[in-house]
């Protein structure tokens, strides 16, 4: 049968086409790095700059997260109702406006209000990625691909810690007016640049009916593969029109239900899918809210960051290699392996303390990454077209919720002993690696979208 997938592999091909969107769709990671790693660095800063209280120091890292989480439960509606375009430039473009607007702060009031707002935007665009990149690309680079918008999220880190060699002078000093306003280079790049060569994914088009618009932009994309002599046949034109109906039935039919991602056939995947998030999201929080002042504790320099970062990247190459391999990594296994290196990580960080400090922090950055980028992914594989938005918005929003509370038990943990919070992570990390064993939705080197019949 004729399918997109098919089309794909047979007459689109790879080729520049998804080079360029994955450069500019990844330029959202790259600022997801750049901001994740700012926020715990500006609260340390500005507790200090400010006297902010415990209670204020909590408010600040939570209000950001607050804000994501509404933009990913907007990204979750309106990328069917506007388009993955349309939605990817208008908001990238407001968080380019507001990260520029949030250097001139004077108050620790109007930062909360900024950095909520700035969350919002910004969220509305992070489920875009993997969803942009899992609609245009291969089944045999599809987690690659992906893949590729963590490699450009660790690269955000690295150039943040760059930053901060010349802007700052410790973890809790410096100026972080200018840091910001270079922080907001590459999301005014990617708003600028999907102007003018983001493409709304076939996918969109052929679920929305428009048949001739699909059609036109299939022909130019296979141009821009060069892939000249592949054009599209009546043929294939005819089957790609009837394989849309046929997906466009399945989507009335499964909107009899009104539930969406929890009506009985998504239910179980997608509860799984928060439970994970959620926990995988406290663990992503510890690191980023007591990183700073566990560093800033021990009197180390940026060095030892930026050196973590580089190695981070250089072991996700590894991740990178094995994403498409069913036998050695796939979907599934690396989300074990991650669970497993995190229960080890955070339970050898408590008991050896300082002495493991970089060693541990390295390990559970690198498996939090395999399990986002993993959750991600599956999210996309899971869910048909005309849920994907839904389910990859809403499983980021609700892993965020549940990490929206965590300033407030991390830091009162922390100022008990600063790696108490890691042996309660160890605890929960025994539940993620449980979690990952009843997951099934493993499309490894299969097509994205099939039909039931198939």
């Amino acid at each position: 049968m004729i399918s997109f997938d098919r089309i794909l592999e047979t007459k689109i091909g790879t080729g520049f086409y998804q080079f360029k969107t994955l450069f500019i769709i990844g330029l959202v990671e790259f600022c997801d790095g750049i901001e994740f790693t700012f926020m715990s660095i500006l609260i340390a800063i500005l507790q200090k700059e400010w006297d902010l209280n415990q209670a204020e120091v909590a408010s600040l890292g939570s209000s950001f997260l607050f804000g994501v989480v509404l933009g990913n439960l907007l990204c979750a509606f309106s990328a069917d109702i506007l388009g993955r375009k349309v939605t990817f430039t208008i908001f990238t473009g407001l968080s380019s406006f507001l990260v520029f607007y949030t250097s001139f702060s004077h108050s620790y009031g109007e930062m909360i209000v900024l950095r909520l707002c700035f969350g919002l935007v910004f969220g509305t665009t992070c489920p875009l990625g993997y969803i942009f990149i899992s609609e245009v690309t291969e089944a045999k680079y599809r987690g690659r691909f992906s893949f590729g918008l963590s490699l450009l999220y660790i690269f955000g880190k690295i150039y943040f810690v760059f930053l901060c060699f010349f802007f700052l002078d410790s973890y809790t000093s410096g100026n972080w007016r200018g840091l910001i306003r270079f922080n907001g280079i590459p999301i005014t790049a990617a708003f600028i640049l999907s102007l003018f060569f983001i493409k709304e994914t076939i996918r969109y088009h052929l679920n929305k009916e428009e048949y001739q618009k699909a059609f036109q932009e299939i022909q130019i994309i296979i141009l821009e593969n060069s892939n000249g002599n592949a054009l599209l046949s009546d043929e294939d034109k005819k089957g790609l029109q009837e394989w849309s109906q046929k997906q466009i039935k399945e989507q009335k039919e499964q909107e009899l239900h009104l539930y969406g991602v929890l009506s009985k056939e998504y239910r179980k995947e997608t509860l799984l899918f928060w439970l994970v998030c959620i926990l995988t999201n406290l663990q992503n929080m510890s690191i980023y809210l007591l990183m700073p002042f566990l560093f800033a504790e021990n009197k180390s320099g940026f060095t030892p960051m930026l050196n973590m970062f580089i190695i981070e990247f250089l072991f996700a190459l590894i991740l990178y290699q094995i994403i498409d391999n069913p036998h050695y990594g796939g979907r599934i296994k690396i989300m074990v392996f991650s669970a497993a290196a995190l229960f080890v990580a955070n339970g050898l960080l408590y008991v050896f303390r300082n002495s493991f400090l970089f060693v541990g922090l390295f390990i559970i950055k690198i498996s939090t990454r395999g399990l986002f980028l993993t959750i991600g992914l599956l999210t996309c594989e899971t869910y048909p077209l005309y849920l994907r938005s839904q389910g990859c918005g809403l499983v980021q929003a609700i892993g965020k919720i549940g990490a929206i509370p965590s300033p407030y038990f991390l830091f009162p943990l922390f100022f008990i002993d600063p790696y108490l919070p890691f042996g309660l992570m160890c605890i929960l990390s025994i539940v993620i690696l449980t979690v990952t064993c009843f997951f099934n939705q493993d499309k490894t080197l299969r097509h994205l979208e099939t039909l039931k019949e198939e």
